[in-house]
């Protein structure tokens, strides 16, 4: 089991995440009015405080500057535009590395245990994410979008990889890579390019970790698949369709028609799983080098609604492991509901525009936002006090609410501190 106490957020902000900041290569003249790790977390502050904007994380009272001196370590807080011009000369790749600390420090932790699935492989969901969009404020890096009524969107996109798990509702992100402008003229085009720049940080730093790769079926191509088939300890699940992947199903239907499919079917009450699968077909008619394992999974449900899904896989799949590897898939929907709805819908306002600056800054930005993010899960996950109060007061919503409530009219020394008094005002047993 996690030692709970290791991961409350006092632990993960002193242990990992300050002095992190520390390390961040300040790249401006001596003698600046704010430091640069000052200036990083005011940014960590403002989104794990969930405030609705930068604006808003500006107006404080005495006792708020004394909570972010206190509980988030900050000598100095820049203005607005000290803070947005600052951070938009942060390195993104360096920033970036804040990612792995957080992922050695839970998975020294014991926090990952139960994150491991199939053969004690991580699941890593990938997939990609809009951010900080708007009609009005763009900067040279923007991607656009033309809307029918002649307006402009602007905004930024990264593709995220998330640790998830098909029975933990807890996800830790592991990395994310910007989409550039320059990756290409389409959707497509922009994410497979930002896909193989990913797949190489992540082998980077974790070609030693037994993982399952999940994505949808924009990434079931030839340059994907032979990029992830490099690593021996890497599998993947990935989702087809009918219209994308013709060449796949052609094939899987003549040897259906030849009773060369192979078939099993689970029942579990009034739910019943049909699967049908075929190893070593070819990806495509131009890739017939490039061997894949297809599963076909109809699922009914108890009211008899029918859904039907498939994907391509480097397992190779038999009646022991068709479930298994359906789970896998289908868990690659996490990363949509409980990454990017939560960021979006759950108070860390992922799709409100903070700044796109001139360089940098909606990247980081958008990365301050995810570390935010991650130690919040680790919390959820690991710290006792935390997961008590969410037991309560039933929503995160109400948590934040709570922790914003008392952070302005109360001095507190740490966050455990700001929790046993949030625990006071409801009457919440912590111990």
């Amino acid at each position: 089991m996690p030692n709970r106490i290791l991961g409350s957020f006092d632990k993960v902000y002193l242990e990992v995440i300050a002095p992190f900041f520390k390390k961040i290569t300040d790249d401006r003249d001596d003698n600046q009015s704010f430091s640069l790790a000052d200036t990083l977390k005011s940014g960590f502050a403002m989104y794990s405080l969930k405030c609705s904007s930068l604006l808003s994380f500006q107006k404080r009272s005495t006792v708020e500057d004394g909570n972010l001196m206190k509980v988030y370590g900050i000598e100095k807080i820049p203005s607005d535009n000290g803070l947005r011009k600052i951070l938009d000369q942060v390195n993104p790749t360096e920033l970036r590395k804040g990612f792995n600390k957080l992922f050695n420090y839970i998975k020294e932790l014991g926090a990952l245990e139960r994150f491991k699935s199939w053969h004690q492989h991580y699941v890593l969901s990938i997939d990609g994410v809009e951010h900080f969009c708007s009609k009005q404020v763009s900067c040279e890096k923007c991607m656009s979008r033309k809307h029918r009524d002649g307006s402009t969107s602007y905004y930024h996109s990264m593709l995220s990889a998330t640790i998830v798990h098909p029975d933990q509702k807890e996800v830790f992100i592991l990395d994310n890579e910007p989409i550039l402008k320059q990756d290409g003229a389409v959707k497509n085009d922009c994410e497979r390019n930002a896909a193989k720049r990913l797949l190489s940080n992540l082998n980077s730093l974790y070609s030693s970790e037994l993982m399952v790769l999940v994505f949808d079926a924009l990434y079931a191509c030839n340059p994907i698949i032979k990029q992830l088939n490099k690593n021996k300890k890497w599998k993947y699940v990935i989702g087809i369709t009918e219209d994308g992947n013709k060449h796949l199903f052609d094939q899987f239907d003549k040897k259906n028609e030849r009773h060369n499919a192979n078939w099993h079917t689970v029942k579990k009450g009034k739910e019943e799983h049909e699967f049908g699968y075929i190893n070593n077909l070819e990806l495509n008619a131009s890739s017939v080098e490039t061997k894949v394992n297809m599963l076909f999974y109809k699922w009914t449900d108890k009211k008899g609604v029918v859904k039907v899904f498939s994907w391509i896989t480097n397992i190779r799949l038999s009646k022991n492991n068709v479930f298994n590897v359906m789970k896998i898939g289908r868990s690659r929907w996490k990363i949509e509901n409980e990454t990017f709805n939560t960021l979006k819908n759950q108070g860390y306002n992922f799709s409100h525009n903070f700044g796109h600056g001139q360089n940098n800054l909606s990247t980081v930005f958008a990365y301050l936002m995810m570390m935010a993010f991650c130690v919040d899960q680790i919390q959820q996950h690991c710290c006792v006090y935390f997961k008590s109060l969410l037991d309560d007061l039933k929503t995160k919503k109400k948590v934040w609410e709570s922790l914003r409530a008392v952070f302005k009219i109360l001095p507190k020394k740490n966050m455990t501190d700001l929790f046993f008094s949030i625990a006071e005002m409801y009457q919440i047993r912590l111990l």
